[in-house]
């Protein structure tokens, strides 16, 4: 078999090497883009939310008052106060949801923020540093909430990209793709029979020992959360033992 000559593989080495950062450039400028859509959708959203906060909590507080000024007259019912009084609950429930739900949005608003910056610098040509211990590869015994569901993502870092599968309890499993961009994980959750149904943002401890963030839905199903908060740890590999 003859061998190749050294020019050869080093136009070889080269040719590859631009084709890996045309891929990475094309994935990252289609993540930016996904980012800056989903950011300015989330912007709209917070906007609406924050309406609805404003009059929930305006209701609470005039169903507070005539509860108060009830109590105060000699001659109401306690059947009646009791039922003004449920008016303030359903309110209070009410403003309580919508908290919950603008303090999820925010913070998913922080983490798209905190995206597009790492994503533009790296499409302006700051790519992670070669050398770079990798704390992404492996086995991750994941948690998402809200319902405590637990299951195992499996990842491969090559560079930026980042590839892998899954398998969550219920039966689920499919397969993951996303960018690490400095400590900042992106990855996508394509389902096996659904396809693409989930996007997990996540923050990698700088010593590789957790993986936090927020997950979101791209599919709607009835009485299913849309969103919500992960964690993940790596599972260390199992070696047999001398004998």
């Amino acid at each position: 078999m003859r061998r190749l000559a050294p020019g050869f593989l080093v136009l070889l080495a080269s040719t590859l090497g631009i084709l890996y950062a045309d891929a990475l450039s094309d994935v990252l400028k289609a993540d930016l883009a996904r980012e800056r859509r989903r950011l300015a959708a989330d912007s709209s959203q917070l906007a609406e939310l924050s309406r609805r906060l404003e009059a929930a909590a305006s209701e609470l507080s005039s169903a507070s008052r005539a509860v108060a000024d009830m109590a105060a007259r000699a001659d109401s019912s306690p059947d009646e106060l009791g039922r003004r009084e449920d008016v303030v609950a359903g309110a209070e429930q009410e403003v309580r949801t919508l908290l919950d739900r603008r303090r999820l949005l925010v913070d998913r608003i922080l983490e798209r923020r905190r995206n597009v910056a790492l994503l533009d610098a790296e499409l302006r040509g700051k790519p992670r540093p070669a050398g770079a211990p990798d704390l992404l590869t492996g086995r991750w015994g994941v948690t998402l909430e809200p319902g405590e569901q637990r299951g195992v993502f499996r990842m491969a870092l090559d560079g930026s990209l980042v590839s892998g599968d899954y398998t969550l309890e219920g039966g689920l499993s499919g397969s993951l793709r996303g960018t690490l961009i400095g400590d900042r994980l992106r990855v996508e959750r394509v389902d096996s029979q659904l396809g693409f149904v989930g996007i997990f943002y996540g923050r990698l401890a700088k010593d590789g020992s957790a993986i936090a963030g927020t997950w979101e839905s791209t599919t709607f199903g009835a009485g299913a959360a849309g969103a919500g908060r992960w964690r993940a740890a790596p599972i260390k590999e199992e070696t047999e033992e001398s004998p």
